[in-house]
């Protein structure tokens, strides 16, 4: 049975996390824990290896307000205008669970059935 899992993403169903742009978004003063986690720290390397090329794979919240918990208001404020928005989707596959992400899989694209969320009406650091 599908899961729901929140994300922020572009049109394209890209999230935030790309080599060369991250840095352009991130606040030095956000939470050090969620930036030093990273997917090989979920899941080992030869597991990703050996995943299945037909699904999409990527990084996701179990809900609306843990996924706003994971941005810094000015985090969310640089992406809003970057075009980045919250989405919730249905996930075939929940991968790994940690404190702060989902590592999930998907057989269509990010963008496909993704319904478009708000960011928060007040931009504040505090969910």
């Amino acid at each position: 049975m599908p899961t729901i899992a929140y994300r922020v993403q572009a049109d394209d169903g890209r999230g935030p996390w790309r080599p060369g742009w991250s840095h352009t978004w991130i606040d030095a003063d956000a939470p050090p824990d969620r930036l030093t986690e990273t997917v090989m720290d979920l899941v080992p390397v030869s597991v990703l290896r050996s995943l299945p090329d037909e699904m999409m794979y990527g990084s996701a919240c179990r809900t609306y307000d843990a996924l706003m918990h994971w941005f810094t208001a000015s985090e969310r404020q640089k992406l809003a205008a970057a075009g980045y928005h919250p989405v919730r989707l249905q996930v075939d596959v929940v991968l790994a669970e940690s404190d702060w992400q989902l590592l999930i899989g998907r057989r269509r694209p990010f963008w496909d059935g993704a319904t478009r969320l708000r960011w928060p009406a007040k931009i504040s650091s505090k969910v």
